[in-house]
């Protein structure tokens, strides 16, 4: 048996030894009062029924006694009739009358007699006239002593009622109890030495084995879940032990499991090219990846830190900060100057209650962000670079191409308008076909330089106020000579005013786009519509025409650069392909959306909202 280790905490402590005693003072405790009650109330029961059985005989003798001299005439003796019946005996006797007059009592002289009180009320004196006989047991006002009372009634010679009572002290019953407490105080001595003797048996017999189960437990509280607990100590201690070691196992296959995920999810933030922050519900760091650091040059201890802190970067902290209020998935961007120019974009998401290993050995469950950072300088850089690309060849191509067109008009003007021989006449359709390829060139070109315009302008329009309407009736006006040539009418409707905030060429640019195409994909004598309406603190601008429409497998398609849905029609109109495309930059440029709805043979419907700003007084 092994002993408990110096200083170490005894496996048996009071408390377990009073688990042994406390049981054997409640059962004592619970059952001497009611040892004790039973027993008074027994003894008294006894008594009243010795009384009652004696009751008949003394009733009998008084009524003998009182017949005998009502014979000879002579006045009743009842006191001294009392007197003589109990003369024998410690009992007490009271003859009463039937209105309650005490009579006679063997324990009174005459005179107190006289003086004693009505007796009509005593429980077993109105017991007895109720029912013919009572009993009750209390401690008398005359003698001063506990009684037991059993009374009887009876009939006098001349029809008078009278109670006869007897009484009984219970001397006997003190005694009793008196042995009764000395009987209980030696079972409670027994009890307790029986206690203590079993505490001292169950610490002799478990003390070892609790003290082998504890140092075998020691281990695994220290988080050494491969240690396992000897079962040892008998069933319970055994059963108790393996119970343990189950535990113990579980624990270290989860450990594992938990260490395996870990580790793959170090490896992926480790090879991520995309930077990764996450942060606790208080938007401070709780994991950095490698990425991360390389973006922002972080450096030391990233754990604790808020994003300010680690990046000096406020658009960041602005981030994880509305994220966090909001609880709400959120994006944004930064450029850095230094000490390398750097596009990034940021993608916020709102964890809610996952888990965060902030600091070795410690999680958290509370509520935070996981920040995705892309580096897209080159992507940027590309980008610029493309529509510099087309804007310097735009402008470039314009130059030669007004000489071209220039040239060519000139010699179609010096080309006789008479055709005096066929090659002449050639001549001349040729300078046609290359002045209409000109001015195909010069339209492409300008739909080039205002897309390209329109790129550069994004996050950065101008902030002017527009009137829709005015653009609207401008457009018109430049429309109308080609609306007469193609015999369409025009059916405008213009419900309110409404004024944005953007950049007016533009949003001439695309109106004048949307009523080119309506008019060149509208048949003759047709009829295009034209709304401006203001709808959810939107402007919505509305183009329809009734014309051949879009197949519904082009509409995804058509906002795209060069998308032709009829490439051989679109060219017989003149179309560059770029219309639609400029449509959808103009109205993103200025934060709103285009949504179309076409049949085939219907026409088409083009509407474009646009956000108003907002009223005075109001939240953006």
């Amino acid at each position: 048996m092994s002993t408990p280790r110096p200083g170490a905490r005894s496996p048996l402590s009071p408390r377990l030894w009073l688990a042994f005693l406390l049981p054997a003072l409640a059962a004592f405790g619970a059952s001497a009062p009611l040892l004790w009650t039973l027993v008074s109330g027994l003894v008294e029961q006894v008594v009243a029924d010795q009384l009652q059985q004696g009751l008949p005989l003394v009733a009998s003798l008084v009524r003998d006694g009182l017949e005998a001299e009502a014979h000879e005439g002579a006045p009743a003796d009842l006191q001294g009739l009392a007197v003589r019946l109990t003369a024998a005996s410690e009992r007490r006797l009271t003859i009463i009358a039937g209105d309650g007059l005490v009579l006679a009592d063997s324990a009174r002289t005459p005179d107190k007699v006289a003086a004693m009180d009505n007796h009509g009320r005593r429980p077993e004196v109105l017991d007895a006239v109720a029912r013919g006989r009572g009993w009750a047991v209390r401690r008398s006002a005359t003698t001063g002593l506990a009684y037991v009372y059993a009374a009887t009634t009876l009939s006098g010679p001349g029809g008078e009622l009278y109670v006869i009572r007897l009484a009984q002290p219970l001397r006997e019953l003190a005694t009793l109890r008196a042995h009764l407490a000395r009987a209980l105080a030696v079972a409670l001595l027994a009890a307790l030495g029986l206690a203590l003797a079993l505490v001292w048996w169950s610490r002799r017999r478990l003390a070892g084995s609790l003290s082998e189960l504890l140092a075998g437990v020691g281990p695994l509280e220290a988080g050494r879940f491969e240690h396992r607990v000897p079962a040892g100590g008998g069933a319970e201690l055994g059963a108790l032990a393996r119970a343990f070691n189950r535990m113990a196992e579980r624990a270290e296959q989860r450990l594992a499991e938990v260490d395996r995920q870990r580790g793959r999810l170090e490896a992926v933030l480790a090879s991520m090219r995309d930077g990764v922050l996450v942060t606790d519900g208080e938007g401070r760091a709780a994991l950095v990846n490698p990425a991360f650091g390389r973006l922002f040059g972080v450096r030391g201890e990233t754990a604790g830190r808020t994003p300010l802190e680690l990046t000096l970067q406020p658009g960041l902290q602005d981030l994880v900060t509305a994220t966090l209020e909001r609880r709400e998935d959120r994006q944004t961007e930064l450029s850095l100057r230094a000490p390398f120019d750097k596009h990034l974009i940021l993608v916020s998401t709102f964890l809610r209650g996952a888990p965060l290993a902030a600091s070795a050995g410690r999680a958290e469950t509370t509520a935070g962000t996981v920040v995705v950072v892309r580096d897209v300088t080159e992507a940027v850089r590309l980008g610029e670079m493309r529509r510099d690309f087309v804007a310097n060849v735009s402008h470039e191509l314009k130059t030669p191409l007004a000489a071209i067109r220039g040239l060519a008009e000139t010699l179609r003007d010096e080309t006789p308008p008479v055709d005096t021989g066929a090659e002449t006449a050639g001549s001349r359709r040729f300078l046609d076909l290359l002045l209409e390829q000109c001015g195909r060139l010069e339209a492409l070109l300008d739909d080039l330089l205002t897309l390209s315009r329109l790129e550069s302008l994004d996050g950065k329009a101008p902030t002017e106020a527009v009137d829709l309407g005015r653009v609207v009736e401008e457009s018109l006006q430049l429309i109308a000579p080609r609306l007469a040539e193609r015999a369409l009418e025009l059916d405008a409707d213009r419900q309110a005013a409404a004024v944005v905030v953007g950049d007016r060429e533009a949003l001439r640019r695309l109106l004048l786009n949307l009523l080119d195409n309506a008019i060149k994909y509208s048949r003759p004598g047709g009829t295009i519509r034209v709304r401006l309406a203001v709808e959810d603190r939107h402007a919505v601008l509305e183009v329809a025409d009734r014309g051949i429409g879009i197949p519904a497998t082009a509409l995804p398609r058509i906002f795209e650069r060069f998308y032709r849905v009829d490439k051989g029609r679109a060219r017989d109109q003149g179309g560059t392909g770029l219309g639609l495309a400029i449509v959808k930059h103009a109205a993103q440029l200025h934060g709103g959306r285009v949504e179309v709805d076409s049949r085939v043979g219907e026409g088409s419907t083009f509407r474009v909202l646009l956000p108003l700003p907002p009223a005075a007084g109001q939240a953006p």
